[in-house]
């Protein structure tokens, strides 16, 4: 098992159109997001506007769900989806979509290549069964306190901050501290 903690210094910010962006983590850990060389990417943005267009990607998945804020999502012919704080929406990144949102809004957003097989979910202290050839994140806007099975060290992630495991076996791991929900992503590695 490889784990790292990727912290607000190890983070790369960006403007887009509808405010900031900010990577958190991206895999393979070389690969660059604007030649769109990734398997999955983690990121989090703010918005200058109450009302933005997502960018088209094409060939990825995408989950997002508003960290703070109300958003709003319109996609084009479809559908509309009234997210508010921690609920999570999934659909293919090539669809045309655009947002109303709050001016405080910050979002989450978790974007795989299609055929992946990977998924968004928000866990308690219940705790998570990590497979093996799985890569795991968790994030909170808070500290964070997460216990290992088979592991005494109990790992103590700041707030804004990404516990990234890369698994080998089966282990289940349980949240022993968090005063803010937990946002796990699970990618198979194949």
């Amino acid at each position: 098992m490889k784990e790292f903690i990727f912290k607000k210094e190890d983070f790369k910010v960006t403007k887009w159109a509808g405010g900031e962006t900010t990577q958190l983590a991206i895999y393979p850990y070389d690969a660059d997001f604007s030649e769109r060389n990734f398997l999955w990417r983690v990121s989090s943005a703010t918005f200058t506007s109450t009302s933005s267009e997502f960018s088209n990607f094409n060939g990825f998945q995408r989950y997002i769900l508003p960290l703070k804020g109300k958003l709003n999502l319109y996609h084009e012919k479809l559908y509309e989806r009234k997210l508010s704080e921690f609920e999570a929406e999934y659909f293919d990144g090539g669809w045309k979509t655009v947002s109303e949102n709050t001016l405080d809004c910050m979002d989450y957003n978790f974007i795989v290549k299609n055929g992946s097989n990977a998924k968004l979910q928000i866990i308690g202290q219940e705790g998570y069964i990590l497979k093996p050839s799985h890569i795991v994140t968790m994030f909170s806007l808070d500290e964070l306190e997460i216990e290992i099975e088979g592991f005494d060290e109990i790992r103590k992630v700041d707030g804004f901050s990404l516990f990234v495991i890369e698994n080998d076996k089966e282990r289940k791991a349980k949240i022993t501290k968090a005063t803010s929900p937990v946002i796990v992503t699970e990618f198979e590695l194949r």
